[in-house]
């Protein structure tokens, strides 16, 4: 997978020849402190606006996941976390209005930031697009707004479908820049023309297959919860929990926990009692293994904290990214422009506007 420029594109002589590739030019629009500084913020007012929403139990529509179910009812419990109906109204107002804007800023600027990194394809450094895949990981914590945002895009199916629109134009370019970005040279030549990077016949695709799952998982798995699936949970996990109820109760209760799974044992009187059993039993740690699963992937709380390991790899991938030496570089990306100040703003007027 790799870009033709043409005769239009990069000399790529001295790092075939692996003499390096000398000094690259700075670009502040794309890795400047001012595009750097709106990126995280927005992502970590967002993440602060969820987490502190979970925590009080203002969002709706997570009552039926088990996990969410615990979550809440051990949070409840906390003198310190309990408002009043009234509160937990006000404040979903004000929360899900600031997480709409964020989410649309989040979601716009990155797009707008794969498509400048994949747009330049013929002129961008490695250094840069570097930056680019990870500013845009960054803006992957947008997605954090359709788990807050579940009730409000479900009534709004317009609004939630341009948006999953977006959400799915957004994955796919993030997939194609880590292909492209996963030649097995490019953290010892980020200074080199990112095209020259982009035609080597060789990747290691080994080191982004799991980034490609996180992306392909987390982002399915966000968009199911805006639309209404009440009629997939009936087999997927209204009958599975029936089944499972159905298979205990075949069982015989002894000791002084019946309740308890391991509790149950069932007479065996044959060799075809014995394998009915076995069966039994394994049918029954399956199911609750799938039930555990569908929990997890279809848990806020999980997702939340999901979330923040996401921003956490994002913020650490920009750090370690930024660490080049200045020698290696033509230029100040430190020194504010119009096209960082612009981010800046922009994310300024969403405080403005409330």
């Amino acid at each position: 997978m790799a870009f033709q420029c043409g005769s239009g594109g990069p000399d790529c002589t001295l790092y075939k020849l692996g003499h390096g590739c000398g000094k690259f030019r700075a670009d502040s629009d794309i890795a400047g402190i001012g595009v750097v500084v709106a990126f995280v913020s927005s992502s970590l007012v967002n993440l602060t606006i969820g987490f502190l929403a979970h925590t009080f139990g203002i969002l709706r529509g997570y009552d039926d996941n088990a996990i969410d179910g615990w979550a809440f009812r051990k949070l409840g419990s906390v003198r310190l976390l309990q408002i009043s109906n009234e509160q937990k109204g006000f404040w979903r107002a004000v929360s899900e209005k600031i997480v709409l804007l964020l989410s649309d800023y989040q979601l716009l600027f990155g797009i707008a930031i794969l498509i400048a990194g994949l747009w330049k394809h013929c002129s961008i450094s490695a250094y840069h697009f570097s930056l680019v895949v990870d500013l845009a990981w960054f803006s992957n914590t947008h997605l954090t707004s359709l788990s807050i945002l579940r009730c409000y895009l479900r009534e709004r199916p317009t609004l939630r479908n341009w948006r999953c629109v977006g959400v799915v134009l957004m994955a796919i370019m993030m997939l194609a820049a880590l292909t492209l970005a996963s030649s097995p040279n490019w953290n010892m030549n980020v200074s080199c023309p990112a095209q020259c990077l982009f035609e080597e016949p060789t990747r290691n695709l080994s080191l982004t297959y799991p980034y490609y799952v996180a992306i392909v998982l987390h982002y399915s798995t966000s968009i199911w919860r805006v639309y209404d699936t009440s009629r997939f949970d009936r087999f997927f996990l209204q009958y599975p929990r029936e089944k499972l109820q159905k298979i205990v109760r075949c069982a015989k209760p002894t000791g002084s926990n019946a309740s308890s799974i391991r509790s149950y044992r069932v007479g065996i009187k044959s060799t075809a009692d014995a394998m009915v059993t076995t069966w039994m039993w394994l049918s029954v740690l399956v199911i609750q293994f799938y039930l555990a699963i569908a929990a997890i992937l279809g848990s806020l709380t999980i997702s939340l904290y999901y979330d923040i390991a996401w921003f956490s790899i994002g913020l650490t991938g920009i750090m370690e990214t930024r660490r080049i030496p200045g020698r290696d570089m033509d230029g100040d990306e430190n020194k504010l422009s119009f096209g960082q100040i612009v981010p800046v703003l922009l994310l300024a007027s969403i405080v403005l506007s409330e």
